[in-house]
Order: structure tokens, then C-alpha cells, then sequence
């Protein structure tokens, strides 16, 4: 689940729903923000006939900024009050809760002029429920285990608090009875902009919260504490339990600016009584203020930066394609000819470079195949001995056991032993592999960005141009289909009939039965384990490195199109006639000028967004 699979359709946030001091700072955000999409439609507008991909991407750009989604993902270990908070922000009681473990899917809040509930599956299909429903889908009670095959659910409310694009997810608690809620909280993480993390102040912070502040603290810029349920301490002692755990946050490494506390239940209560005095008593007003300068202004400042950023690369763009053109109808036919054929033969020779890579990817590939047949060569036969050597103690510890406890016993044995050393392999294996691809690819990465490099700086001299500087970057697959199992041994059938021969047979005889056939099976369990886990790892490195070579092909085919268009348009121009070309220089000027003009107005708008949160940071320091 993407931020981009939760956000379609984003609204404005009502100014009226933030304090006075956040209402400033949203004010400045949507100034310039319908400044930045001023400038972003009058390059539209000047570059609209040509088309292709570039136009394209500003539209992207544009689009990222209209909807300005933000994931703000609310996570905690299970029974802090996670739904209860959530339901208080937006001020319904619109998710279930309940006195024990219940949510189990991931749900997700946005804005929307009505009250919509839809259920998205792991088939890919989608269906829309009345909200009485929901706990059907999102809880374990309704949906134990997730065997309704729910991916997460997606809810549409005209809270003010969901406004201007931010997406509140509800998350299961971590540390529950049940498994699987923790591994969907933690297989979210990587699409969190900003957490609330929320604690309790009955309990100080535990082992598996902390787990869970190590595992974000990396991946987000911002966290934000909360301390729910303060209605069940005195004011000491709230003070207390958020000097200690502010204290053993901050020995772990983490900022803490401050712990909000907060009485969800209360805030809920108050909400829906409309009551004034009990909601600030409820410490949710601190909460949503903080929450709304924060959201305000800090996210605001990042996506209008980034907008800003990737716009002024557009124009840059554009700027290098208005200038060979420009060079292609002012040269003379022969001249043109030349360059032509010149730059035929760099890209030539950066396919063939391409096509090198590729081959030599191929070789890394084998190379590391080969690293892990001998990995498991030297496995199967450690485990194997290892395993019977296991078998032999418990055969010597166990005289007692009738023959078929003792088979079931050993059977056992050998599961456990084979799980407990297939686990120790595919964590010091795994890493082992995923260093070895990533050295290959850090090193295949520098030739790629050395060849394009070299293209570029060719291509420069060549048109007499400055063309955007572009990176290869790779991203590596992240396939969790590493597995091993351990088979079932006989048939039911098979085992009667030696169950039956063993009581006719001295227990000490059957009892060496029993031991040769297990011992037989080890050699057997670990063969086709390895086997398996052979599969699996050569399997994910060909996905990995086949990944890596799809992208290799597109190595400077952007820088390549960039130019290709450029001379096309400039020879169709000199096909024209010279009046034709005149014409066309004189237009190229004038739309260079006009893309510098809105290069430095954006760089202008940029300067004041970032004056703006310097003013502020000094306000704060002053204030304080």
C-alpha cells in the first residue's frame, strides 16, 4: 500500500480549524503554493505545443502539489488507545474499539464531502460498505487472522482535521496476542511521512515500544509523543511518568521536543457533548495545534521546496533543448551533417556500453549462483552431521520411550533442528548475498553514471549547450520469499503397518529401528531443504539483477530523447524554408527569456518560503 494508492482526491483545509498563530502560516503556504501553480501553468502554457514526455512530468509535479497528500500514521503497542485518539481528532466515533486486541488491518482516513467506507483486497478487487460494517473487515474479531484476504480499508469524512491532503492512518497495535497485527504495523512503515506515537500513562514505555521507536526513528523526520489516558493520574504524576520515559527516549538517541498528554476518552466524550472546558481539559486542543503548525508549516515547507526544485529542472531542460535546437538551424548544412553524425556515435557507443554492462551483469549473476551452491554444499553436509549427532544424544538420553513415542519425539528433533539451523543460514546467507549484489551494483552504478557522464559532457561540446546533470540510480527488489520447510515424513497407511510390526519385535530392537529410519531421514530433510532454499536465493538474485539490467536499459534515453527532439524540430524548421527558421530563432528567444523569468521567480518565491521559517524559528527562540 503507496501513498499514492490511499491518495486520488485531496482537499482544502478550512483556515477556521487551526489556532491563530498555525492560520499564519497557512495563510503563507497557500500563497505560495497558488504562486508556485501560477508560475508552473504559464511554463505549461509556452511549452504546451511541444509534448512529449517532459510535459508529462510537469504535470506530475503539478499534480503532487495540488493534492499534497501527507501520511500521518498513528502507531503504539496494542491497547494505548489508538483508535479511540483517532476518533476523537476527527470528532466521530467512526472506528470500532473495544477492551481488547482489535484492529487488525490497516485504515486509512482522508477527506471527503461525505461519509464512505471502502474495503480494498489482496485480489485487487474493491467494494464499498455502509460503516456499521467495517468492523466485519479491520478487526480480529470480525475478520480473525485476515482470512476475508483484506489489504487495508480506506475511509472518505468532512473532518476539518483531514483536510489539505493529510491521510491519518489507523495502525494494529504491535506487541498483541496476535502476530500477524504486528507484522501488517510494521510492514507500513516505509510509507509514513510523520508518526504519533502514543504511549500510556498507566505503564511506563516497554520493551516492544521501544523496538518500535528504534525500527521509525530512522525513517521519518518527525515523531510526535503523545501520553494517552492522563485521566487516571494526578498532575504529579503525569509529570512524573513523561520525565521518565522523555528520559529513556532520549538515552535511546531520539529528540524529544515534548510528550503531549492526553485524555482520548475524555476528548471523544467532549467532542460529542460539545463541550469546551472538558476538551481542553483533555489536552487534545495542544495536541491538534501542534499537529496543525507542524502540518502547517514544517510538511508545507518540504513540498513547496521539492515542487519548486524539480520545476526549475524542467526549465533547465527545456532551456538545453531551445538551444540545440537554436544551434541545429543556425548551422550550416555541412556543419549540421557533421554534428548529426557525431552524435550518432555516442549514442551508439552508449548502447554498446549498455550492452556490456548488461553481459557483465550476467557473469556477477552466475558468480553468486555459484557462491551459494558451495554456501549450501558446505550446509548440507554441517547440518546433516549436526543433526544426527543430535539424534544419537537423544537416543542415549531417552531408554525409556516406547518405540513410536520415541519416533514422534525424534521427529520432533529433527524439525526443530532443521528450522534452528536453516534460521541461523538464511540470516548470515541473506546478508552475505545482499552485501555482494550491493558491492556489484555500487560498482556497476559508478561505470553507468561515468558513461553517462561522458555522454553528456560530448554532447555539450558538440551543441555548445549545458544540459541537465542526471544521475543513474537504482532501487534493489525487496522479495521476502525466502522459505524452508521441513515435509511430512510417512503416510499415515505406511506408519500403521510399521507401528504394527514394532509390537511384535523386542522394544530395544524397535527402538533401533526407529533411530536407523530417522537417522535415514535427516540425510533426506536436509537435502531437500537445501534444495529448496537453492531455489529460493537463486531466484531472488535473478529477480534483483534482472530488476537491475531493466533499468540499465534505460540508461540516458531521457538525455538521448531531450536532444533527439530538439534536432528533429530544428531540421523540420530548416525543411520549412529560411523564413521559416527566422522566424522560429526569433520565437526560441523569446521563450528562453520567459523560461529565465519564471526560473527566477521561482527562485524568488523558494528565497521567501525558506525566509519564512527562519522568522518563525527565531519567533519560537524568542517566545521561549
Amino acid at each position: 500500500m503507496t501513498s499514492g494508492d490511499a491518495c486520488h482526491t485531496c482537499y482544502k483545509l478550512p483556515k477556521a480549524y487551526f489556532s491563530r498563530g498555525s492560520c499564519c502560516v497557512l495563510e503563507e503556504f497557500t500563497k505560495h503554493k497558488s504562486e508556485i501553480l501560477a508560475v508552473i501553468e504559464s511554463i505549461e502554457s509556452l511549452t504546451t505545443e511541444e509534448g512529449g514526455a517532459a510535459d508529462n512530468l510537469l504535470s506530475m509535479v503539478r499534480e503532487q502539489l495540488i493534492t499534497n497528500c501527507f501520511n500521518l500514521v498513528i502507531l503504539g503497542q496494542f491497547k494505548r488507545g489508538k483508535t479511540t485518539l483517532i476518533n476523537s481528532l476527527i470528532g466521530k466515533e467512526i472506528l470500532p474499539s473495544s477492551v481488547v486486541p482489535l484492529t487488525s488491518m490497516v485504515t486509512i482516513l482522508r477527506f471527503g464531502k461525505e461519509l464512505r467506507c471502502n474495503i480494498f483486497m489482496e485480489d485487487g478487487s474493491e467494494k464499498n460498505i455502509r460503516i456499521e460494517e467495517l468492523s466485519d473487515y479491520v478487526t480480529e474479531k470480525g475478520n480473525p487472522k485476515n482470512v476475508r484476504g483484506v489489504r487495508c480499508a480506506r475511509i472518505e469524512y468532512p473532518s476539518p482535521f483531514l483536510g489539505e491532503g493529510i491521510l491519518l492512518i489507523d495502525t494494529p497495535g504491535i506487541g498483541s496476542t496476535f502476530m500477524h497485527n504486528t507484522e501488517t504495523t510494521y510492514n507500513f512503515l516505509d510509507h509514513l511521512d510523520a508518526a504519533l506515537f502514543l504511549m500510556s500513562a498507566d505503564v511506563p514505555i516497554s520493551q516492544v515500544e521501544k523496538e518500535l521507536i528504534e525500527t521509525i526513528k530512522g525513517s521519518t523526520q518527525k515523531i510526535f509523543f503523545v501520553l494517552n489516558k492522563i485521566d487516571n493520574l494526578a498532575p504529579k504524576e503525569i509529570e512524573e511518568i513523561i520525565a521518565f520515559n522523555k528520559q529513556v527516549l532520549e538515552e535511546m538517541g531520539v529528540t524529544v521536543d515534548e510528550i503531549l498528554p492526553i485524555s482520548a476518552r475524555e476528548a471523544l466524550k467532549a467532542k460529542g457533548a460539545n463541550n469546551n472546558i472538558q476538551l481542553s481539559q483533555s489536552g487534545l486542543l495542544h495536541l491538534e495545534n501542534t499537529l496543525g503548525r507542524f502540518l502547517s508549516s514544517e510538511k508545507g515547507k518540504i513540498v513547496l521546496n521539492t515542487t519548486i526544485s524539480k520545476t526549475q529542472r524542467f526549465i533547465a531542460r527545456k532551456l538545453s533543448q531551445i538551444a540545440i535546437e537554436k544551434k541545429t538551424l543556425e548551422s550550416s548544412g555541412e556543419e549540421l551533417e557533421d554534428k548529426l553524425n557525431t552524435f550518432h556515435k555516442l549514442v551508439t557507443n552508449l548502447k554498446q556500453d549498455r550492452e556490456d554492462i548488461a553481459y557483465l551483469l550476467k557473469g556477477e549473476s552466475d558468480k553468486l549462483c555459484l557462491k551459494v551452491e558451495e554456501m549450501l554444499r558446505i550446509l548440507e553436509e554441517k547440518e546433516t552431521t549436526r543433526i544426527k549427532q543430535r539424534l544419537t544424544d537423544f537416543y542415549g538420553k531417552t531408554p525409556d520411550l516406547s518405540p513410536t513415542v520415541f519416533r514422534n519425539e525424534m521427529q520432533k528433533v529433527i524439525k526443530e533442528e532443521i528450522v534452528k539451523g536453516f534460521d541461523i543460514f538464511r540470516k548470515d546467507t541473506e546478508q552475505a548475498i545482499s552485501q555482494s549484489i550491493q558491492d556489484a551494483f555500487n560498482r556497476f552504478t559508478k561505470r553507468s553514471n561515468d558513461i553517462i557522464r561522458e555522454f553528456k559532457a560530448a554532447a555539450e561540446i558538440l551543441f555548445e549547450v549545458t544540459m541537465d546533470q542526471s544521475e543513474f540510480t537504482v532501487e534493489l527488489t525487496k522479495d521476502n520469499s525466502f522459505y524452508y520447510m521441513v515435509q511430512d515424513y510417512t503416510a499415515p497407511t505406511e506408519e500403521e503397518v510399521k507401528s504394527i510390526l514394532r509390537t511384535l519385535l523386542p522394544k530395544s530392537m524397535s527402538r533401533k529401528m526407529v533411530f536407523h529410519e530417522m537417522m535415514e531421514r535427516v540425510s533426506s530433510d536436509v537435502g531437500r531443504n537445501c534444495g529448496r532454499t537453492r531455489s529460493d536465493l537463486t531466484t531472488r538474485i535473478g529477480k534483483t539483477i534482472g530488476h537491475y539490467s531493466k533499468q540499465l536499459k534505460e540508461l540516458g534515453i531521457d538525455l538521448i530523447a531531450q536532444i533527439e527532439q530538439a534536432i528533429q524540430k530544428g531540421q523540420e524548421r530548416r525543411r520549412a524554408g529560411e523564413e521559416s527558421v527566422r522566424i522560429e530563432l526569433r520565437l526560441l528567444a523569446d521563450k528562453a527569456n520567459k523560461l529565465k523569468e519564471y526560473k527566477e521567480n521561482l527562485a524568488s518565491i523558494g528565497n521567501a518560503i525558506n525566509l519564512v521559517g527562519v522568522k518563525q524559528g527565531q519567533m519560537g527562540m524568542k517566545m521561549g
